[in-house]
């Protein structure tokens, strides 16, 4: 006997009168229905992030009874519980410095990336303008940082300005890479049809354009999101007042071993939130591109 086609909706098109799909599907313990994708995207969460949350407490654990056990030394490799209670111990020192590479972090983070994303536009929009500026947008990232940061500090001083400088070399590159490389590679035929259409080049870039290239730059994102936080870090370390690459510095000067390892941890942590935001945002902004889940 034929089955009704269902509908988003949850009900039958055509098919055998009195039957509904609803009746055939498992109903959750609150009475509401139990969606056909909601048990893959958990199995999904839990497959991608379950091993390395293992293999991180596996190397804790054997961290943790190293140092107690003696077979790390302590001043080296300060047990991972003493970290996290330094942490709790001095919230003030961490926050106060963490602060301060999260403002040179965003406020680098976003000029970078307008920065790149307008530099890729105009490159991908003339041959000429790819010509004169792309070798030089390369060029850009072969000046060292360890090079860079001292003259930065030079010229502008220990403010937060020379490490927003860093962080937006670092930020610029993989997005203007990303967008030069999006906006480039539009199906041509795409672009016939729309200007058959009357489009004008601004919608032709907003309505086509720009959506195909979505996917690209958030690609460039989380990776210069990631390396944001060690770019300020490093700068910091350089020469900064505060920050938590200026901590770093201090806690290395005065052999504090408990401050270092908490200082690194935060930036790990901050680089980690980064990337966790971008996919979270890549997902709301382009929900068309997600991949199926596989099996």
């Amino acid at each position: 006997m034929a089955q009704g086609i269902e509908s988003p909706q949850g009900g039958a098109i055509g098919g055998v009168a009195g039957t509904s799909s609803t009746s055939r599907r498992p109903r959750s313990k609150r009475g509401g229905t139990t969606q056909p994708g909601e048990d893959s995207r958990l199995a999904l969460i839990l497959k991608s992030t379950l091993p390395p949350l293992v293999i991180v407490l596996l190397i804790l654990v054997a961290w943790q009874v190293g140092s107690e056990t003696g077979a790390l030394p302590g001043y080296i490799f300060p047990p991972p519980t003493d970290v996290v209670q330094e942490i709790f111990e001095q919230p003030g020192l961490f926050w106060e410095n963490a602060e301060t590479t999260l403002i040179e972090i965003a406020l680098g983070g976003f000029i970078g990336i307008v920065f790149g994303f307008l530099i890729g536009a105009l490159i991908s929009m003339s041959r000429v303008l790819r010509a004169a500026f792309y070798p030089l947008v390369i060029a850009s990232q072969s000046v060292p940082i360890l090079a860079l940061a001292p003259l930065l500090i030079l010229w502008l001083g220990f403010g937060i300005e020379p490490k927003i400088v860093i962080v937006v070399q670092i930020v610029f590159f993989p997005v203007a890479v990303a967008a030069i490389q999006g906006l480039s590679t539009v199906d041509p035929a795409i672009m016939v049809f729309g200007e058959t259409l009357g489009a004008s080049k601004w919608q032709l870039f907003w309505k086509v354009r720009f959506p195909s290239m979505l996917p690209y730059l958030f690609a460039g994102l989380k990776i210069s999101l990631s390396y944001a936080a060690i770019a300020a870090v490093l700068a910091e370390y350089i020469g900064a007042t505060t920050g938590l690459g200026a901590l770093m510095s201090r806690a290395n000067s005065g052999y504090e071993t408990k401050v270092l390892v908490a200082a690194v941890v935060l930036v790990t942590l901050i680089g980690l939130l980064l990337f966790v935001l971008t996919v979270l945002v890549e997902r709301w902004a382009i929900p068309w591109n997600r991949r199926a889940p596989t099996k």
